[in-house]
């Protein structure tokens, strides 16, 4: 599944008029965990790996990538390792992660950052020692990071059957004083990375299904457009730049095509297009402005606002445009949602009193759950990680709006981003 964002709708009624930059309240960082129910989760002893050549550097390598096996599995949610654990004696493991480093040979012709380290990773049951998963990797020192995140993947897969979420990354908008542009960041945080540099607006960045090209609206040619970037090379190209709004673009599941919301014909509708611009059917006609869609895991039906009853909602058509239904009856503001990659929950915006605050519900629109409160302050821009579990969203609790993971199952939060700039939008890769 897809994960896309589009500026609020709101955000729309003011784009209409005029672009605009906005001035942002400022704060320090800080971090914010909130301890849900107890889950019963699987307890794994992480060993530091044996270095078995290369000095100093081989130490520090094994010391990261101990650090990042660890951390991963933390992250998942269904794993307690004895670093979480505080006091070792209270956790019976079931398996033990091992291994080895080691570094380039003296005499190798590579040196520095062009020679490989070996490492081999071992899953083994505790205490019977029998091996489930052995992987040897030869990465470069740079791509030492994403080895850990790679077993990490690995071992949840192994124990679970679930698909990790290390290699994973978040892609969103970042303001400044002379516009905002787009950033990706690993799925913990680290490995900050600017894609964009051009002083104008970027903004709702949307991963394509294979993670080759971000989809997003800017205003690099004067005017407000769709552009698309290419992630091995950081080319843009742009898909349509039309007179009014064109924003709001979602990958089909398959690749070969977009939901965009363009004004073109008047009021926002909502198009089905071609990568190259070209519009496959219009799927809304209506006097409403109807805004942020966002496809179905199969791709059949799609989601997406519209104010025609008064107040923005949201509302379910399938893929030709017919078959609209209403979904949201709860609240007097509904935007910005999308689908679990499951295709049983959906995420969204909704106004509660005098701040917006993230739901989560049934895609049938019954156990609707406020998850966050008025201490949140204002909550934008939910998006799925891969594995239905964990969330990301906007959040200008501290003052200025930051991005923040929430675990669905536990109904635990941390910080992602931090920083004095507004991060704002923010897309989950598959």
């Amino acid at each position: 599944m897809m994960h896309r964002r589009t500026v609020s709708f709101l955000s729309v009624v003011c784009l209409l008029l005029l672009a605009t930059s906005v001035s942002w309240a400022q704060n320090s960082e800080f971090e914010i965990i909130h301890t849900g129910s107890a889950f019963i989760k699987t307890d794994v002893e992480v060993n530091a790996l044996d270095v078995l050549s290369g000095g100093e550097a081989s130490v520090q390598a094994s010391d990261m990538l101990t650090r990042i096996i660890g951390n991963d599995l933390i992250l998942s949610g269904m794993f307690r390792i004895e670093a979480n654990a505080g006091d070792s004696d209270s956790l019976s493991f079931e398996y033990t992660v091992e291994g080895t480093v080691e570094g380039p040979l003296r005499d190798a012709a590579q040196t520095g950052e062009t020679a490989p380290t070996t490492i081999s990773l071992n899953l083994l049951t505790w205490p019977g020692r029998q091996l489930l998963l052995n992987k040897r990797y030869r990465p470069l020192p740079s791509q030492l990071r994403s080895t850990g995140h790679h077993f990490a993947n690995e071992v949840i897969n192994a124990l679970t059957g679930e698909r990790g979420i290390a290699m994973t990354r978040v892609v969103f908008s970042r303001s400044s004083g002379e516009g905002s542009d787009l950033y990706a960041v690993d799925y913990d945080g680290e490995g900050l990375l600017r894609l964009t540099a051009n002083r104008v607006l970027n903004l709702c960045p949307n991963w394509s299904p294979d993670g080759s090209e971000i989809a997003f609206t800017s205003y690099r040619d004067h005017q407000q457009g769709l552009f698309i970037l290419d992630t091995s090379n950081g080319k843009v190209r742009a898909v349509t730049s039309q007179e009014g709004l064109n924003f709001g673009a979602d990958w089909h599941p398959d690749g070969k095509e977009l939901l965009v919301s363009m004004s073109r014909a008047g009021n926002p509708e909502i198009y089905r297009i071609t990568p190259e611009g070209k519009v496959i059917k219009r799927l809304t006609v209506s006097n409403a402005i109807e805004i942020s869609p966002s496809w179905a895991p199969g791709g059949r039906d799609l989601v997406f606002t519209s104010d025609r009853t008064g107040t923005p909602q949201l509302y379910i058509i399938d893929s030709d445009g017919a078959g609209r239904r209403r979904l949201t009856f709860e609240g007097r503001y509904n935007d910005s949602a999308v689908w679990s990659p499951g295709g049983d929950k959906i995420a969204y915006a909704t106004r509660e009193k005098n701040t917006t605050q993230i739901v989560v519900m049934k895609s049938t629109g019954e156990d609707r759950r406020v998850i966050t409160d008025s201490r949140w302050r204002n909550c934008e821009d939910p998006s799925w990680a891969p594995d239905g579990r964990h969330l990301v969203f906007a959040s200008d609790r501290s003052g200025v709006f930051k991005l923040y993971v929430y675990d669905d199952e536990e109904g635990t939060f941390r910080q992602l981003t931090f920083g004095d700039d507004p991060d704002i939008s923010p897309a989950w890769s598959n």
